[in-house]
């Protein structure tokens, strides 16, 4: 994929929400690596120097998350291309798009754009991430007192 254009709660590009990892092999390859997590009912697998990492479903291995990272070209939302621009200036046309995103250890998620970033105060690229999620991913947060 050359370009990676965010579809908010859809996907990015041709990868979609809800698609099993067969069908996402099918259409990129095979992964660099997979990491299943200890206690997570989720599994990652990695792409492009990692700058490509998709996390399924271990229940049904379908797509839940499309995390993208600086060495990728082209990241786009609404015409915005995340990583070509400075990081206070990415995130000030998200907060514009969205004023009332989640904050959770240091990641914004902006819930209207289907979207969590991380490291866009700083012009550092190695702390800079995006991830585009499924609907429904954070509609338990923050989690309610019993």
């Amino acid at each position: 994929m050359e370009e990676h254009i965010i579809m908010p709660y859809v996907g990015v590009g041709p990868l979609r929400f809800g698609m099993t990892r067969d069908e996402v092999h099918q259409l990129i390859g095979d992964p660099l690596s997979i990491d299943k997590s200890g206690g997570s009912e989720e599994l990652t697998e990695y792409w492009s120097n990692n700058g490509l990492q998709l996390t399924y479903s271990e229940m049904d291995e379908t797509l839940l998350e499309i995390s993208l990272y600086p060495n990728l070209q082209n990241v786009q939302l609404n015409g915005l291309d995340l990583f070509g621009v400075p990081g206070t200036h990415a995130f000030k046309l998200l907060h514009d798009w969205d004023n009332a995103p989640l904050t959770i250890v240091g990641v914004s998620i902006f819930l209207k754009l289907g979207l969590a970033v991380n490291g866009f105060f700083h012009d550092d690229d190695g702390a800079k991430s995006v991830t585009a999620f499924a609907k429904g991913r954070w509609d338990d947060w923050p989690p309610k007192e019993k």
